[in-house]
């Protein structure tokens, strides 16, 4: 797929008020086919594509080789479509108002930026496209034209990927055993595993986007909120994360720059 196909695909979804796991769950597909379609890492089958231009109300030929300003569907479609679409619009009004929801898990939305916290992981997606996941497959860190993917190097220390995690189960224990509530607060603990390995990977490359910030901020905030009952206005501090990654891209060697 060319970079002008994969843009195309990125700008049709924000246009029509997506996110990544918004379209996923339409199309049936997984989220990280989303992201791999925009990186231009792969292309959407016959089938996908055909189901994009109809949740687009555009030709197949319009979406990949299209060159008129990409626009919003107006089509509404069946019954079904028209209320999907209503209670999009009314999904959008009641974040604008609220900006702050606790309905299954923490959502914060702007009306530009959106941070997610649920069971299926954290996600975190900038007016710009840029976006942080972080679930089961680790942390994901995705901007347009460049993917920051924190991954642990298992050919190598395979020893320290083995004793930091039982290090901290073992201190999980002991404050479990030890102290009151250690079993409701200690699991906290487990947060360490990724920002200390992702701090490494981060000192040794010298990429201070391979540091799972994200993973800092959530930590940082469900120990003041669980150990002090403060959970507003703390979730600001999730705003900054797109800012860290503004600076880190800054800060990364110019030779990386370059790659």
């Amino acid at each position: 797929m060319t970079k002008e196909t994969a843009n195309r695909l990125f700008q049709y979804r924000k246009a029509n008020g997506y996110s990544q796991e918004e379209l996923a769950a339409q199309i049936g597909v997984s989220r990280q086919a989303i992201s791999k379609w925009e990186r231009g890492e792969s292309s959407p089958d016959t089938d996908n594509l055909i189901t994009l231009a109809k949740l687009y109300d555009i030709t197949i030929d319009e979406l990949i080789n299209g060159t008129d300003e990409v626009h919003k569907s107006t089509t509404t479609g069946s019954q079904s479509s028209s209320e999907e679409s209503t209670n999009n619009e009314t999904a959008d009004k009641e974040d604008s108002d609220k900006k702050v929801s606790f309905v299954n898990g923490i959502h914060v939305h702007d009306g530009k930026d959106k941070v997610d916290i649920s069971f299926s992981g954290i996600h975190i997606e900038t007016k710009n496209g840029e976006s942080v996941h972080i679930g089961s497959r680790g942390v994901e860190v995705d901007g347009i034209g460049e993917d920051y993917i924190f991954k642990r190097d298992d050919s190598k220390h395979l020893w320290f990927h083995a004793i930091l995690p039982a290090a901290v189960i073992i201190a999980y224990l002991i404050i479990g055993f030890t102290f009151d509530k250690g079993w409701a607060l200690g699991w906290l603990l487990i947060f360490l595993i990724p920002i200390i390995e992702s701090f490494i990977a981060a000192v040794k490359t010298k990429n201070p986007s391979a540091f799972a910030y994200p993973v800092l901020v959530v930590t940082v905030y469900l120990t003041v909120g669980m150990f002090m009952s403060i959970w507003h206005p703390t979730w600001i501090m999730f705003l900054t994360i797109p800012i860290y990654y503004i600076i880190a891209d800054a800060l990364k060697p110019k030779k990386d720059n370059q790659n």
